[in-house]
């Protein structure tokens, strides 16, 4: 279970365990490096300026350069919000069964991978190819004389896996209900590319979006954040309490921008306009696939934020936001 350190009191003897959010939902403490604060730059806000919903971003003018950050305005800073009753304990429930949803994925996927490595012992010198088509004849694609034999070894652990997969099915349509009876729901259901499962995924992970006093400290928790040393990303030693970067999480939301990508729509219309802004700065066409795909997610995950402080409900009154909207630097077309 993650532990966080209160701020300036770090534990003699090892890092301080900042940045982490807790499983309670509480947001990951903000970088404490002036480098690291490039995130919170980059953090939008939506309380006091016009919203712009994924029906209404703002064009390709407005796409600020990569030095000023990925986002159209200033810093912001609110304080954490605390749910109601009703809503924290619907939070709760999403989160444990999105978390019994990836646990179960987990052990299907292991269970393939062990039916499949029975198949490559059968295959001459272990070829993955021919333990591949062993493994797709025995379960009726195809055909291979070592059929019938691979599937007497493997059916224990498909039959297992079966079942588990309709466990699975279960729990994904809880998610699916408790998601739709969230305040954003409405909006992420007129998002494309996102749907009501992503939005459960989202907040399994992160928890209460509200309890995330700005965009930038979302953005932390999903491994989008700019650290002092490069982007956040998996290492080692004092450095991976710093970064607190998981795989999982940041596999999400990866997962959401490519369903936007393949969509269309406004947002879609965001991401070509940052591969083209993007396409003289770096190498290959791939890399300015990425960071638009990167740019999208944190835009997607900034509206969503502002969606639920709007929509969610600032419980504690509107004079509670202390929010500052800087200028726009506009970038000329692409030629």
């Amino acid at each position: 279970m993650d532990r966080i350190e209160l701020p300036g009191k770090p534990r003699r003897g090892r890092a301080a365990r900042r940045d982490l959010s807790p499983n309670d939902g509480t947001p990951p403490a903000a970088p404490h490096s002036e480098i690291g604060a490039s995130a919170d730059r980059e953090a939008g806000h939506c309380s006091d300026a016009p919203h712009r919903s994924a029906a209404g971003l703002a064009p390709h003018s407005e796409i600020v350069s990569r030095e000023a950050g990925e986002g159209e305005v200033g810093p912001s800073s609110c304080e954490p919000q605390v749910p109601p009753a009703d809503l924290a304990d619907q939070i709760a429930e999403l989160r444990e069964q999105w978390r019994r949803r990836q646990a179960w994925h987990r052990a299907e996927k292991a269970l393939t991978l062990q039916a499949k490595a029975l198949c490559r012992r059968l295959a001459e010198g272990g070829d993955k190819a021919e333990a591949d088509r062993i493994y797709g004849a025995a379960y009726g694609k195809g055909s291979h004389p070592l059929a019938d034999i691979a599937l007497a070894a493997t059916f224990p652990l498909t039959e297992a896996r079966d079942s588990i997969a309709k466990h699975r099915a279960a729990v994904e349509k809880r998610l699916v209900k408790l998601a739709k009876a969230l305040p954003v729901a409405p909006w992420v259901e007129g998002t494309r590319g996102v749907g009501l499962l992503s939005l459960a995924a989202i907040v399994g992970e992160a928890g209460d979006l509200g309890a995330y006093a700005n965009p930038a400290k979302l953005w932390k928790r999903m491994g989008l954040a700019i650290m002092p040393d490069g982007r956040q990303r998996r290492t080692t030693g004092a450095a991976a309490l710093d970064h607190g970067y998981s795989p999982a999480r940041r596999s999400v939301v990866w997962n959401i921008g490519a369903c936007i990508m393949k969509a269309g729509g406004p947002l879609k219309e965001i991401y070509d306009a940052r591969k083209l802004y993007e396409l003289p700065r770096v190498e290959t066409k791939g890399h300015a696939h990425n960071r638009a795909q990167r740019y999208v997610e944190k835009r997607f995950l900034r509206l969503l934020w502002c969606e639920w402080r709007k929509g969610g409900g600032d419980h504690r009154g509107p004079d509670t936001h202390r929010t500052r909207v800087a200028s726009v630097t506009p970038i000329p077309d692409a030629a």
